[in-house]
């Protein structure tokens, strides 16, 4: 995979910044990249107008559910954070969302070049498996 319309993910994001459609279509197209290789449908919202496109709570629910279809289908196991669905009139993504929603899409890059492990040995579905034991609720 060559990676061609991967961009740097901006991974420390302060709550300061400021969110901007330069922003949006770096997350889109970083999605996308990863969509191709892992197999999962994606259809961003990709033209952006500066101070006219507004972003729908769909718009950016699409992103995040799109990043967990994406991580199941890679088997991705390892640590990270989650970001909870927006709603209409609800709150934007705030700078800890966008920290974890940018890593998580590094790692999970990293992982499709194996310098992440990302088996599933240790899930049995949505369980956690330890050894022959599982787990029959919340860890």
């Amino acid at each position: 995979m060559s990676w061609e319309q991967w961009q740097t993910p901006k991974t420390d994001w302060v709550g300061t910044d400021h969110f901007s459609n330069i922003d949006w279509l770096r997350i889109t197209r970083n999605m996308n990249e990863l969509h191709w290789y892992i197999g999962v449908p994606f259809t961003p919202l990709d033209t952006v107008i500066p101070y006219e496109t507004v972003l729908t709570s769909a718009d950016r629910n699409n992103i995040t559910d799109t990043l967990e279809k994406l991580l199941a289908k890679a088997c991705s196991s390892w640590n990270r954070g989650l970001v909870a669905k927006r709603v209409d009139y609800g709150a934007t993504w705030n700078s800890t969302d966008l920290n974890t929603i940018e890593e998580t899409m590094l790692n999970l890059k990293k992982q499709c070049d194996g310098e992440i492990a990302g088996n599933d040995f240790y899930r049995c579905g949505e369980e956690v498996c330890c050894g022959e034991t599982f787990s029959v609720g919340l860890l």
